[in-house]
């Protein structure tokens, strides 16, 4: 049993699977992680500003209408408006706040909406409405309103309204800042009324914008170079490089997916909520490498690597007839599995890439001074500090190619086991035994 090549390979499968058990530590550890991360991430959105979707602006009229004709009963209810035109100009200004050992990226964002609405038109919503035209308020959506950094004041038809927490339930948000703008019957019979509003608010990760006008027309600007641009459609224009990013969006009516007015009566409400979770448009801010994603990918093709450094010492002992023990196999097992140890805990501090030459540096001349010992030679050694540099190469090329990972990872497996099947080509399996004696073998093949 000691020298045969089978029961080397069943003890070398077994030896995998016990390294399983180290290997799903780490996985828990990265997800650990990862999870704390997210809960920084948390902590710092509640104090700072989480992600924010500013919905809007959105103009409620009261109006009151024959419930019964019969009875003669009167109600109230409200009717939602939208603007005709609504163009947002805004900037984000990045900054990353540190807690710990976790960085989170937030932003400040200065935003100029602007816009007109036509004459509220009641033709159609109920035959005998009579619309309250002094009770008429005008909505602006803040996911979270924490983050709004100061006073807000709309300019309103010429004039200045000091908008306070709180908003309609118009269904497209339910947080947000709300003003009085009763509409006297001169202000509800002009054809124009136009709105200007300067909003600075605190958010963190992503800033997303529904579109409310007929036309709707976004642009945002940024110091950030790695934006990831939100929602249906993409930007008609969009620029990104290492100064910042520009995205511009035109949005018609149909692109919006929710009516141009709606009530308060029957189920109009909810569809239009339903219709607006669709049609936020917007960017976040992306960072660059997330380190506990890439550990959590390089993990996975941990077991792959281990069976390839195995498969290396074994034919080892094919070619060089040189036995090793499987305690042996399991101390470079045991070696490779603390490299994504490595790997994680040194780029909390130095980042992904100094992280990842740290630790297969080291992984790699840990293993390649033992094999200069076991393996007999500096040969030997050289041989595998140089396998070992190929492949932790080759995963750092994975890691880094994720559209075409799939396909760099399927053509080096098979350049790997197509070089395999040509060293062992003239290897006769069956009357392989390692050692000694399978030099002769070897010699009489």
């Amino acid at each position: 049993m000691r020298t045969s090549a089978l029961a080397r390979l069943i003890v070398m499968g077994a030896l995998l699977v016990a390294l399983l058990i180290p290997l799903n530590m780490v996985q828990s550890v990265v997800s650990e992680r990862a999870s704390r991360r997210g809960s920084v991430v948390d902590e710092i959105a509640a104090t700072w500003g989480g992600v924010q979707t500013i919905g809007g602006p959105v103009l409620t009229v009261p109006f009151r209408y024959i419930e019964n004709e019969a009875e003669g009963k009167s109600r109230v209810a409200q009717a939602f408006f939208l603007p005709e035109a609504f163009d947002v100009k805004g900037t984000m200004e990045p900054q990353v706040l540190e807690r710990g050992l976790f960085k989170v990226v937030v932003y400040k964002a200065r935003l100029a909406l602007s816009g007109r609405f036509v004459r509220p038109d009641f033709t159609g919503i109920r035959p005998a409405a009579q619309p309250l035209w002094d009770d008429a308020t005008l909505s602006v959506g803040v996911a979270d309103p924490r983050g709004i950094a100061k006073r807000a004041v709309l300019k309103w038809n010429g004039g200045d309204v000091t908008l306070v927490p709180g908003v309609e339930n118009s269904g497209l948000f339910s947080t947000g800042l709300r003003g009085a703008v009763g509409l006297v019957p001169s202000a509800a019979d002009a054809g124009s009324l136009p709105f200007a509003l300067d909003l600075e608010v605190n958010g963190s990760r992503e800033l997303k914008l529904l579109p409310a006008g007929s036309e709707t027309t976004v642009q945002l600007t940024s110091t950030w170079p790695h934006p990831s641009f939100i929602g249906t459609p993409l930007p008609a224009f969009r620029e990104s490089s290492a100064a910042g990013f520009t995205g511009r969006w035109t949005v018609p009516y149909f692109g919006r997916g929710y009516p141009p007015r709606w009530t308060s009566i029957g189920s109009d409400v909810a569809q239009a909520k339903a219709r607006a979770d669709g049609s936020a448009l917007g960017v976040g801010l992306l960072r660059p490498v997330d380190i506990y994603q890439q550990a959590e990918r390089a993990v996975k093709y941990a077991a792959l690597f281990i069976v390839m450094t195995f498969v290396v010492f074994f034919l080892w002992e094919i070619v060089r007839s040189r036995l090793l023990h499987p305690i042996q196999y399991l101390f470079v097992g045991f070696a490779m599995c603390v490299f994504y140890l490595l790997l994680v805990s040194i780029s909390e501090h130095l980042g992904f890439d100094l992280a990842y030459a740290s630790a297969a540096g080291a992984t790699t001349l840990l293993i390649a001074g033992y094999s200069f010992h076991v393996l007999g030679g500096l040969m030997a050694g050289g041989i595998m500090g140089a396998g070992l540099i190929t492949l932790y190469g080759f995963l750092y090329l994975l890691l880094r190619l994720e559209d075409y990972a799939l396909l760099a990872g399927s053509v080096g497996l098979f350049a790997m086991l197509a070089l395999l099947m040509f060293i062992t080509r003239r290897v006769n399996w069956y009357d392989l035994r390692l050692g000694e004696s399978a030099i002769g073998d070897q010699g009489s093949a």
